[in-house]
């Protein structure tokens, strides 16, 4: 069991859960009867948004008798396997509520672990991730996590133990302002920091997979480590690529001219041949790459420059915005006070 006990995520809330989902049919009835009895409990009321990424089982039959029995399950389904950061894109889309709970179908993930989430997001927070504390799964996928996760942390700052877990709780307004593309869903928390919104981590259990089988790979590693390049480009240097691509340039280029330098002094004062010296080559190589790269950097800031969208700063609330509520209240309590003074006058 979680170190942490179940307990009251607070006043009971609407809720909107995400799932997404690939050849799973033989626990869709199951995670649906879990969730259903552990979010009546949890919220006024809620909504179970699966998103088929291009199944070839029988999931979308499955899903179509759900919701032919329970009104708050709705499918999305995709023509073909467009990948988990476009599913959950889709489903974030279509969610209707105000705290947004994302989670695999295939029940590693545990329903009844849900109030723990949700009450680490009562504290304040604005996206609580979930860590598999006891994870049951091969050793291999195990050790590969625990490398990643730590890699992560020390590249992006974002200090979660368990940055890949699926069983995640959000604020709207943060999934607002993150886009999900290509393979970004393992970032939301990082790209969320660099937002400004503030993290919670939170310890689950986890269940072994009872049915189907894993689709981890050396492409899903492949592709997190490039996706992670990425995510750190656009989070630190969005707005000075200069920064990222001249460092390199520039230490490239200094290694490359001491090298060079070191040659000419010993051809000059001691009257080495340089032809059978590969030194030379690799010397002036670096120098070359060295500039380009510089080059590609002020190209990159002249890019940026022209194609900016994306504020660089997120606002919480305004002045603007407390006094537009107080207009609302006084507003609200004149409406009242002219309805009470016509009731009585209807009275007399």
């Amino acid at each position: 069991m979680a170190d942490n006990q179940i307990k009251k995520s607070g006043p009971a809330r609407p809720i909107s859960v995400v799932i997404p989902l690939l050849d799973e049919s033989d626990s869709l009835e199951e995670l649906h009867a879990r969730l259903s009895s552990v979010l009546a409990n949890l919220a006024t009321r809620y909504e179970l948004i699966f998103i088929d990424d291009g199944s070839t089982d029988d999931s979308i039959e499955v899903l179509k008798e759900l919701r032919a029995r329970d009104k708050a399950v709705k499918y999305i389904r995709f023509r073909r396997n467009f990948g988990k950061s476009a599913a959950l894109a889709a489903g974030f889309s279509a969610a209707r509520y105000d705290i947004i709970v994302t989670m695999d179908a295939d029940l590693q993930d545990l329903p009844d672990q849900l109030p723990l989430l949700l009450g680490k997001l009562e504290e304040g927070n604005d996206l609580v991730s979930g860590w598999r504390f006891y994870r049951k799964d091969r050793l291999t996928k195990r050790m590969a996590s625990r490398l990643y996760n730590k890699v992560t942390s020390i590249l992006t700052g974002v200090r979660l133990h368990d940055i890949n877990c699926g069983f995640k709780c959000y604020k709207k307004e943060v999934l607002d302002e993150v886009m999900i593309y290509g393979e970004r869903h393992r970032y939301i928390p990082v790209l969320a920091s660099y937002r400004g919104f503030r993290l919670g981590e939170v310890k689950i259990d986890h269940a072994p997979r009872a049915y189907g089988s894993s689709r981890y790979g050396f492409g899903r590693v492949s592709g997190g480590v490039f996706s992670l390049l990425t995510v750190i480009l656009l989070t630190r240097y969005t707005n000075k690529p200069l920064h990222f691509f001249g460092v390199m340039g520039m230490s490239l280029a200094g290694v490359g001219t001491l090298i060079d330098s070191y040659l000419i002094f010993m051809r000059v004062f001691f009257r080495e041949w340089l032809s059978n010296r590969p030194l030379l080559i690799i010397g002036t190589l670096l120098v070359i790459v060295g500039l380009q790269l510089v080059l590609f950097g002020l190209l990159a800031e002249m890019i940026a420059f022209s194609y900016r969208r994306e504020n660089d700063y997120s606002i919480v609330e305004t002045s603007e915005d407390e006094e537009a509520r107080a207009e609302t209240g006084r507003g609200v309590g004149a409406d009242a006070r002219a309805q009470q003074s016509l009731q009585e006058n209807s009275g007399r």
